[in-house]
Order: structure tokens, then C-alpha cells, then sequence
């Protein structure tokens, strides 16, 4: 693997209703990105969302996804689910074991996924309702 280490996902104000947002203000090489990349070999990602409410809204979602593929088709592998209130959250992902044949689906509330890791990973959200300017969402995902 490239790179280990503490990467920012990125963050953003949530200013109104979104829908598959993918987060652009991940760090990557200095510059902003929408995916942290030279991941390839990685073996788990500790995951922390932390959402800062202000008013407004009903629910954000923000999902970390994963790629197989430099990025063509993009896999779930983690779910936070935020709504009205102040919340910090964290999973871990990882290769563990070896498992059987899996058909993708999409996350359940607060779920993740084992063992399917690529190359990169990136964040989205989907929000529900009008948050208002005040409301902020920051991801970060320490790889090993």
C-alpha cells in the first residue's frame, strides 16, 4: 500500500437538500479531491463522522464508499445515519476473513459492509429536508 495514515474525506456546510452528494473537499496530494486514492493493499479504514447540528432538516445520510474498478462503480461499505442533534460517530472496516459470494445491496440504517476494500474511498451524502448554513458534516478515515 501506498499510503497509511489519517486522511480528511472532507467536509461541507449543509445548506439544503442534497442527493448523493459526493463530498469534493477531501485532501489528496494538497489539493482537493473527491476520493482519497493509492490506497490498493489497504487492510481495515477506522471511520469518524462527526455532525454538527444547527437547525432545520430531518436526516443525512453519509455513506463511505469504495472502489475495485479506479473509480467506475463505487461500493458501500459504511453507514452513518445523522438526523436533529449533535453526534460523533465511528466504525471499522476491513478484510478479516475470507467470505463467501456476496450480492451488493445498499446499507441498511448504520451499517457497513467487511471485506471489500479497493483502492480508494470517498464519501456522499444524501440529505432530507432544509438543514440550515449552521449545520456541518466532517468525515475522516485513518487506513492500515
Amino acid at each position: 500500500m501506498q499510503n497509511a495514515g489519517l486522511f480528511d474525506l472532507g467536509s461541507v456546510t449543509i445548506t439544503g437538500p442534497v442527493t448523493d452528494h459526493v463530498i469534493t473537499s477531501a485532501s489528496w496530494n494538497g489539493a482537493a479531491a473527491a476520493f482519497i486514492a493509492g490506497l490498493a493493499g489497504m487492510q481495515s479504514a477506522t471511520l469518524w463522522a462527526a455532525f454538527d447540528y444547527g437547525s432545520g432538516g430531518t436526516s443525512a445520510v453519509l455513506v463511505v464508499q469504495t472502489s475495485l474498478d479506479q473509480g467506475v462503480n463505487w461500493i458501500d461499505v459504511c453507514r452513518f445515519d445523522f438526523a436533529q442533534a449533535d453526534r460523533k460517530a465511528h466504525a471499522t472496516v476491513g478484510v478479516f476473513a475470507a467470505s463467501a459470494v456476496t450480492a451488493l445491496a445498499a446499507l441498511v440504517a448504520e451499517g457497513k459492509l467487511d471485506n471489500v476494500l479497493g483502492d480508494r474511498l470517498r464519501a456522499k451524502l444524501t440529505t432530507t429536508g432544509t438543514y440550515a448554513g449552521n449545520t456541518h458534516l466532517a468525515v475522516r478515515a485513518e487506513v492500515r
